[in-house]
């Protein structure tokens, strides 16, 4: 499924997004947050792509 390959990546390229402007002392509690929220996801995303490509060989 294409779309779930194209959100994963959007997900990675957020993630890379907030640890780029990650400050080096005092992150704010809504970056941990959404930091928090996005690394879930994907692991959710990566979890059914893989269980498709599992269920599909």
């Amino acid at each position: 499924m294409p779309g779930l390959d194209e959100k994963i990546n959007e997900i990675k390229r957020k993630i890379e997004d907030i640890r780029n402007r990650w400050p080096a002392h005092s992150a704010k509690p809504a970056m941990f947050r959404e930091l928090e929220e996005l690394e879930l996801e994907l692991e959710v995303l990566e979890k059914q792509k893989k269980e498709q490509g599992s269920s599909t060989g």
